[in-house]
């Protein structure tokens, strides 16, 4: 999946997070609170892409100095595509939260933004390693879309980013 899909991904999980949990009311208050909720998952829907230096986060500063060496150390979707990855940031994001006394959301949308990109990656040709390093065979849906590849136009991963448009922009218009 390319960064785009992966954050279309990862909006889409927020809202759906939102809407089951009934999270915000539509108040100047809650702005910094939803700013930052969304924020954090955007991020997170592109950290575990952060092993390989041809991705959107791990080809800039300051990534970059992390992504070669995770790069040479583990290759690209290996641990930060397990569910022990999606575990690690949350357990992160709790303690980082408990000492900034945010809500649990806020501590939780890191690994929200995470489990929406492994879940997004389930669904294309390269499949997630999902219990690594306990078992390195990837898993992957039974019908996947063909994932993109650089200077290639790709219709399936297109598809797939309208088809995250068109969810999200329905289910935020049924909070309205």
């Amino acid at each position: 999946m390319t960064a785009t899909t992966h954050q279309l991904t990862g909006v889409l999980f927020g809202i759906c997070t939102m809407t089951l949990f009934n999270l915000f009311t539509l108040t100047a208050d809650a702005l910094n609170h939803v700013l930052l909720f969304y924020g954090l998952i955007v991020f997170g829907s592109l950290l575990p892409d952060l092993d390989t230096p041809r991705s959107k986060l791990g080809g800039r500063f300051p990534f970059f100095f992390i992504s070669f060496p995770l790069n040479w150390l583990f290759g690209h979707r290996t641990w930060s595509h397990s569910l022990m990855f999606v575990c690690l940031t949350f357990i992160t994001g709790w303690m980082v939260g408990a000492f900034l006394d945010w809500e649990w959301y806020l501590c939780s949308a890191l690994a929200i933004g995470v489990l929406s990109h492994v879940v997004g990656d389930y669904f294309f040709d390269g499949g997630v390693p999902l219990f690594y390093p306990f078992q390195k065979r990837k898993y992957r849906f039974i019908v996947t879309a063909r994932t993109k590849r650089p200077h290639e136009w790709n219709i399936s991963e297109n598809i797939v980013a309208i088809l995250l448009i068109a969810a999200n922009s329905l289910l935020l218009l049924s909070q309205i």
